[in-house]
């Protein structure tokens, strides 16, 4: 799936749904993210996690009609049972509108997703929304969160964990320190 309008300009960058990726090795590494030449936002990776950038291939057939942007991912260098990706989705403006591009992602996550909870927050003094739920993915149960984070103009970051039961918990201080790290960055992309 491709930004339909977009280029990405990365120092460093995230995946592991991603295909078509390079990968690097962080510690302690800033990635930004951008597009058309504007910075988006920008991330710090906890050392020793793997930075991917990608997209996700589309399948013949493919019932969505919304194109998926390239993703910034990354997983613990030697733990793959965790994936962390960051996207900014084109024609998303409004975190209402991120809900909707969320939903209609139902099942790409995990199988049969069930939300815990949800709660309005505040990232970097930015409007956010926080879920985290469960399901299953290839089988096995796992946690997911996704996290809405409104950017200066009109546009929206996503933020998404998906990880078998337990891997939130071990690498709870990793996490935390990635989303402490977030920071808008320009005008969001506003043109």
């Amino acid at each position: 799936m491709a930004i339909v309008k977009g280029r990405l300009a990365l120092l460093s960058a995230v995946t592991a749904v991603a295909i078509c990726s390079a990968q690097i090795a962080a510690a302690g590494v800033t990635a930004i993210y951008g597009i058309d030449g504007a910075r988006l936002f920008s991330i710090e990776a906890p050392d020793s996690w793997v930075l991917t950038t990608g997209r996700e291939a589309r399948t013949a057939g493919d019932p969505s009609s919304q194109p998926f942007p390239r993703v910034l991912g990354m997983h613990p260098e030697d733990d793959p049972r965790l994936w962390i990706g960051f996207f900014s989705p084109d024609n998303v403006a409004d975190i209402p509108a991120a809900e909707r591009y969320i939903r209609d992602l139902d099942g790409f996550l995990v199988e049969d997703p069930f939300i815990e909870f949800e709660r309005d927050t505040m990232i970097e003094g930015r409007p956010a929304k926080f879920y985290r739920g469960g399901g299953r993915r290839e089988g096995r149960p796992a946690d997911f969160s996704v996290g809405l984070i409104q950017l200066p103009g009109k546009r929206v970051v996503i933020g998404v964990f998906v990880g078998e039961n337990g891997a939130r918990e071990e690498y709870a201080a990793d996490i935390d320190g990635l989303v402490a790290s977030f920071r808008a960055e320009s005008d969001g992309g506003a043109k």
